[in-house]
């Protein structure tokens, strides 16, 4: 028994990890193929070569690229061990059961998702809402008034990946759901897609607008009110909250935002533990974010102001 509830275990973590958080598996190149012990060692392309027309020297100046490569650590997560007695295998419902990997596989993949959110976005926000400011969506903790996301944020976000000289497909816009409930819903645009659009639900995609994925999560990353990234705890949620803080939203060109995990590693075998009464069982994995480029290129953070 405790052989087969091990591998449901691992079975449903792999299945489940990211769970309402599908954008980890649709967004972002997967470097698992470049990883060295914790470290990711990411090739980073010089410069490119130059242009001549009509070419009246020769021989031509020869040149070498000079590349880069961009390093980035892989955190290691951990669950906290939970006890399964031999009172609970007994007379408690394999549903229960079920009910507590569920939750510790939640409770993992949530953190992974938060703390990617925060490694791909701009340290530094791009720029900030423009609407009229008005009561409407705030972060943990934050009061006042908001300008809210409008359609012109989008297209502006839009022409710097243009200006990036990034193609048009493969566009996510990640927004937080109080903000994706008061602002997008606000914008024509949208809801003209969602009435007449279909929206991808298994894929987490709720709808499109001006090219862009829309996909919503309860949060996604929190400013500071100058457009500053909040400092965030293990869970990778905001350490401390203050009244002056802003929500954001993240528009990511795909190929530009990278990730790597290792497999997940499971611990415990069933024994019966004298001094618990019953199995031990917790699990690791090592997980890393980052964006492909130091500059930031392919991600248009936009924080809201007041």
């Amino acid at each position: 028994m405790a052989g087969i509830e091990k591998e449901a275990w691992r079975t449903d973590i792999e299945t489940n990890l990211y769970a309402g958080n599908e954008f980890m598996k649709m967004i972002g190149k997967n470097d698992n193929d470049y990883v060295d012990n914790r470290t990711v060692h990411l090739p980073q392309a010089g410069a490119r070569p130059s242009v001549k027309k009509n070419r009246a020297t020769l021989p031509a100046t020869i040149s070498q690229r000079t590349d880069t490569v961009l390093d980035y650590s892989m955190a290691w997560y951990t669950l906290d061990p939970w006890v399964l007695t031999s009172e609970e295998v007994q007379f408690i419902s394999y549903d229960k059961r079920n009910d507590l990997i569920a939750d510790q596989t939640k409770t993992l993949g949530d953190t992974i998702a938060n703390q990617t959110l925060y490694a791909w976005a701009n340290a530094t926000a791009n720029f900030a809402t423009t609407g009229v400011a008005a009561a409407g969506a705030l972060a943990p903790g934050a009061t006042g008034n908001r300008k809210p996301l409008v359609a012109a944020d989008l297209r502006k976000a839009n022409q710097i990946l243009d200006d990036q000289n990034l193609g048009v497909g493969e566009r996510y816009l990640i927004v937080p759901a109080s903000m994706y409930w008061l602002d997008m819903l606000a914008i024509p645009e949208f809801t003209k897609y969602l009435e007449f659009g279909k929206a991808v639900v298994p894929t987490g995609v709720i709808g499109n607008i001006y090219g862009m994925n829309v996909i919503m999560r309860s949060s996604v990353v929190v400013y500071t009110n100058g457009g500053v990234i909040k400092t965030i705890g293990d869970d990778g949620n905001p350490l401390a909250t203050a009244t002056t803080d802003c929500m954001g939203v993240q528009v990511i060109h795909s190929p530009y935002v990278r990730k790597a995990q290792s497999e997940i590693i499971l611990h415990g075998d069933g024994t019966i533990r004298e001094e618990y009464y019953g199995a031990l069982m917790s699990a690791e994995l090592f997980h890393g974010a980052t964006k492909s480029r130091t500059d930031g290129k392919g991600v248009v953070s936009i924080y809201q102001s007041t």
